[in-house]
């Protein structure tokens, strides 16, 4: 994965369904993470039209966090699916009842 703007990042969150956040939470929250050792930021050199910036980027640790994160999150929805299902089955045979 490569390095990113801070607000690139905001920017990038809405599909992943986190909807628009607040810039301030989004700076916030990538101090935190590299204060964790999951990301890493260094200063972009200035650009002819406007100020130095800062890029992110993960670490390793980052990445094998993420991965196991996507796992979980992987585990957790076979696990919703499987049991919506079973219900979905079970008040289609009519022994389960609405409420």
């Amino acid at each position: 994965m490569g390095k990113s703007h801070g607000y690139e990042l905001a920017q990038a969150l809405p599909p992943f369904g986190l909807g628009e956040m607040d810039l301030s939470l989004v700076y916030r929250t990538l101090r935190d993470m590299e204060a964790e050792g999951l990301i890493r930021s260094e200063w972009e050199p200035a650009e002819v039209s406007g100020p130095a910036r800062r890029v992110y980027g993960l670490t390793s640790e980052g990445d094998r966090y993420l991965a196991d994160w996507v796992n979980d999150l992987r585990g957790t929805d076979r696990f919703l699916h499987h049991f919506l299902q079973v219900y979905d089955d079970h008040m289609k045979e009519g022994t389960g009842e609405h409420h």
